[in-house]
């Protein structure tokens, strides 16, 4: 099946007519961004601050091949640097991950004190024409609509808590889609596997009714029969979303996957005044109270899978933004997990330095219940500079 696959983006690179005429119309363009991220980790029993470091570069490289072919390849480059990478040993192992079916990430540099990764995280190629739109590669398939959580995300679930990946994951994958209106499509994708236990294979339905964006999806994710449904809209001025996502396993013998229901529900508002509020719940009925053991790492995970996103079955989520001028921005963000005893919050203060330049300041704070009170284990501080080009 790869070899197939390969096949298949090499035939459309190299033999499709279209690609290789009209040389002279060929158009590129090249962006990305810089970023330096220092973090500063309060460790719980330690007596100094364990100080990490994070070089990290993108490169969005887009090339107008055709009138309706277009060839999108992006890069990660990071290079892990400091502390936290000396105190583990196979830190190397962790950014070196299969983003999916496909190998594309690469540990240049594998040192006791420095690692040095390229990822391709995205590489397609994609064809439209008149209501039609077909990709073929490594690409983000986004059929979440909320902030937090997306339970109809179903091929590639993100952790909310990644906050330094902007662009989020992507799937080894083949994507056809047809507009049927001015806000209405149908799409069905399926993503590339060795074995069929990961097999993702769905189909998406979107429509507009009574000023609402409506979605309807159905398929296999992985060892589960999906259904599911979304929206998005407004009440008077307030933003109205929802996302709930039905999961049944083929065989309920299975220890690995269970039957649940994800249902995620928000509001948001814009105040005139620059203020901005985002309120959010989440259920998950496969989940039982009590599993948030090494809580924190299970959150930050790299790769998630869209039933387990949180440890926790409940969980709520609000999020305030205020923009004190038009380059200084501050906010929070307070995550609860209801039964749990445990919660999270997450200040950012954000500021334009230049037209391409960004100063960010990040905190992230895991509380969970011990016999001293509320307490964090780790503790984290991050100042990140950008520089967009």
């Amino acid at each position: 099946m790869k070899y197939i696959f390969t096949g298949l983006l090499l035939f459309i690179l190299i033999n499709n007519s279209p690609l290789r005429a009209q040389e002279k119309e060929r158009k590129w363009e090249l962006n990305g961004y810089v970023k330096d991220l220092r973090a500063l980790y309060f460790f719980d029993g330690l007596d100094s601050v364990l100080v990490d470091n994070l070089l990290h570069n993108r490169l969005n490289f887009r090339w107008y091949a055709h009138e309706h072919f277009t060839v999108k390849l992006e890069l990660r480059n990071r290079i892990f640097y400091g502390e936290l990478v000396r105190q583990f040993p196979d830190f190397g192992k962790l950014p070196d991950t299969n983003n999916d079916f496909f190998d594309l990430s690469f540990n240049i540099i594998d040192a006791n004190s420095l690692v040095f990764n390229t990822t391709i995280d995205r590489g397609y190629i994609e064809y439209n024409k008149n209501d039609w739109e077909v990709r073929v590669g490594r690409q983000r398939i986004n059929w979440g609509i909320n902030l937090a959580w997306n339970p109809n995300d179903i091929f590639n679930a993100y952790s909310f808590f990644d906050f330094d990946y902007e662009e989020r994951p992507g799937s080894d994958a083949v994507r056809i889609k047809k507009y049927t209106g001015i806000a209405s499509s149908i799409e069905v994708a399926a993503n590339i596997a060795d074995d069929s236990d990961d097999w993702v294979l769905a189909g998406l339905w979107k429509t507009n009714k009574w000023n609402y964006d409506f979605q309807l999806l159905a398929g296999k994710a992985r060892q589960d029969f999906v259904l599911g449904a979304g929206w998005a809209g407004s009440i008077y001025n307030a933003g109205f979303k929802g996302e709930v996502t039905w999961f049944k396993p083929f065989d309920d013998s299975r220890q690995d996957t269970f039957e649940t229901w994800l249902l995620s529900i928000s509001a948001d508002y814009s105040f005139s005044g620059g203020l901005y509020l985002n309120g959010s719940f989440l259920i998950n009925t496969g989940l039982e109270s009590g599993l948030g053991t090494d809580t924190f790492n299970t959150l930050s995970a790299d790769r998630l899978d869209t039933k387990s996103v949180l440890p926790y079955p409940y969980a709520t989520f609000l999020q305030s933004n205020y923009t004190i001028n038009p380059l200084l921005t501050m906010g929070v963000s307070w995550m609860t997990f209801p039964g749990e005893e445990a919660f999270f919050i997450n200040p950012v203060l954000t500021a334009s330095v230049f037209s391409n330049v960004d100063l960010d300041v990040i905190g992230q704070i895991f509380y969970e219940k011990k016999e001293q009170g509320y307490r964090s284990d780790s503790p984290a501080l991050f100042l990140r500079v950008k520089w967009s080009f």
